[in-house]
């Protein structure tokens, strides 16, 4: 069944006769190693579910994404020692989102969201927004990282109170639980250990990236305690929260221009 607010379903005479009037969310995400439980595109298929979670919530459509992201790194992903983990170079990525953005923009997409699942890819898409604008693409471009319209009271109440933190946040609690929401026959629940890893990433970049930054699990935390309710509260309440900015930003409510 043809799904109306995939882009990719459509033809171009359709594409054509929505472009102007309606928000384009595009995913941007990654293949990374996430630890022993979780998939590799764990990222990506986050960032394909928010979009398509919150185009159901304001309408508009749902472009094609790519799954490969700016390069890892130890403190935030684990970084580029493990298998699995396949990055783009950040002007690499850059590029990307420059010609992706100018090319909707010549189409007629007049707003675009940039639904993002890797912490890695937000200075270069950025940059390529900008440098997209620099060469006249006439559209304006919202850039939202899921986990950052989540709000402290939300958290709070997700977690009772005992919220690990975002830096603890790769192939841990957050990312886990939603997989075992949106994926749950893509996770390993056997291989989660109980016990807190071994080795924290330093503070600091050192580069060649050098054996030992990382615990052997890449997992920068324990995922013990997640679960597939833990996941749900977090997913609905990010896809909210990202629907209320793009409302505000792009003056949209269920689709329809205000």
């Amino acid at each position: 069944m043809t799904d109306r607010t995939r882009l990719r379903d459509l033809t171009g005479p359709e594409i054509a006769a929505r472009a102007a009037h309606e928000v384009l969310f595009l995913p941007l995400g990654s293949i990374e190693q996430h630890g022993p439980h979780l998939p590799v595109d764990t990222d990506t298929h986050i960032a394909e579910r928010f979009a398509a979670a919150v185009c159901a919530r304001v309408g508009g459509l749902v472009a094609p994404g790519y799954a490969y992201g700016s390069r890892s790194r130890p403190i935030s992903g684990g970084g580029e020692r493990f298998p699995g983990t396949v990055s783009l170079s950040a002007a690499t990525h850059s590029a990307l989102v420059n010609d992706l953005v100018v090319n909707y923009a010549r189409h007629g997409h007049r707003r675009i969201v940039l639904v993002n699942g890797h912490f890695e890819n937000t200075a270069p898409a950025v940059e390529g927004v900008d440098l997209a604008l620099e060469r006249g693409a006439d559209a304006r471009v919202l850039m939202v990282n899921w986990w950052e319209v989540i709000g402290a009271d939300a958290l709070d109440r997700i977690f009772a109170g005992d919220f690990p933190g975002w830096e603890a946040e790769h192939a841990g609690i957050v990312e886990t639980s939603l997989m075992m929401h949106l994926d749950p026959t893509r996770v390993h629940t056997d291989a989660i250990s109980p016990l807190t890893v071994e080795i924290t990433p330093p503070p600091y970049t050192v580069l060649p990236e050098r054996p030992g930054l990382v615990d052997p699990s890449g997992v920068l935390r324990t995922a013990h305690g997640s679960s597939a309710a833990i996941g749900e509260a977090i997913f609905e309440g990010a896809a909210d929260a990202i629907a209320a900015v793009v409302r505000t930003e792009f003056g949209v409510a269920g689709g329809v221009e205000r």
